[in-house]
């Protein structure tokens, strides 16, 4: 009868052992993350949730949806949220070395400098004396200010209007303005033969980069090392599934954000979508802190910001690169 007591009891101390094992295997780590709702900021997110990337990292991953960079910065500032993808606009506010950059997802491509056909105007040069809309301290105004300085203008040249992104394509409809700079998606209903694009960002890829990225705080990645590699990893596993799987990716994003397959379609030729390797050539190159180089020159030439700032002050390169060497 003792032996049969012992007999039981072990086998409950092995069922109890299990049972606390296999609740601690299933135990996630719980992150926070803020994406934008388009599909350059939404897709790496988008494809890790749905792909379980987040998963195999044994993390819980909730997202939150901004539609803005900044908004995004202050609300993981305040703690609210652990980790953001940014657009370029939102790259001032973290060059004081409080945020850091953890991986740059892309280069922007979306930018363009448009008018209705019926204005005459063909070049940029026409600009001169004409009244001009973007919305200040984005990417719009920021390749208008190359523009303009390509073609031997300034901003005194013109009549120039701080308007709302959302609100920019009704500025021009209503003839508010003669020309609008903008981006992808806000350009849907101005891309019709009443309307005429006179620039675009890549034709002055060599003045201009708008980088994107993945950020988090410092006082975060200080104290959450592990996390944060985890969540790179992840989100590294999803950059290269989106570079193969494009299609895939727009319907994790539809998934996301509830717009249209069509409309996410047409924001794929708006930038170059990095993998993995890409990261890793940049890397070795020296082309990563070049494209940040150039983005804060962007922040200078705007008065956005006052001084330059070494870019490693807020970029976790060697972070990055020891990641990299893990997948």
């Amino acid at each position: 009868m003792k032996k049969i007591i012992y007999i039981l009891f072990i086998m409950i101390s092995i069922i109890s052992c299990s049972s606390k094992e296999e609740e601690y295997k299933v135990q996630k780590t719980k992150i926070r993350i803020g994406y934008l709702y388009e599909f350059a900021g939404a897709s790496a997110v988008a494809v890790a949730k749905e792909k379980g990337f987040f998963e195999e990292e044994n993390l819980d991953a909730e997202l939150y949806e901004f539609f803005n960079g900044h908004a995004a910065i202050l609300s993981m500032i305040s703690e609210e949220i652990d980790f953001a993808y940014i657009g370029h606009a939102a790259h001032n506010l973290i060059i004081d070395g409080k945020a850091q950059i953890l991986i740059p997802n892309g280069i922007s491509k979306g930018e363009k400098i448009i008018t209705a056909r019926s204005n005459n105007i063909n070049t940029i040069s026409d600009l001169k004396g004409k009244t001009v809309a973007t919305h200040f301290g984005t990417s719009g105004e920021a390749m208008l200010l190359v523009a303009l300085e390509n073609a031997g203008l300034t901003k005194k040249d013109i009549n120039l209007l701080n308007v709302n992104i959302t609100n920019l394509e009704n500025t021009l409809i209503n003839k508010e303005a003669d020309v609008i700079s903008t981006w992808e998606p806000y350009t849907t209903h101005i891309s019709g033969s009443n309307y005429k694009m006179i620039a675009d960002i890549t034709n002055y890829s060599d003045k201009i980069i708008l980088t994107s990225s993945f950020v988090s705080t410092l006082e975060y990645i200080n104290n959450h090392r592990e996390t944060v590699s985890k969540f790179s990893r992840a989100i590294l596993k999803a950059m290269d599934y989106r570079k193969d799987h494009i299609d895939e990716a727009v319907e994790f994003v539809s998934k996301l954000n509830g717009n249209s397959i069509d409309a996410i379609k047409q924001e794929i030729d708006t930038g170059i979508w990095f993998s993995s390797s890409d990261i890793s050539n940049a890397c070795e190159s020296g082309d990563i802190l070049k494209w940040y180089e150039t983005q804060q020159k962007v922040f200078l030439d705007s008065e956005i910001i006052d001084k330059d700032v070494a870019v490693t002050n807020y970029i976790q390169l060697e972070l990055l690169k020891s990641i990299l060497n893990t997948l």
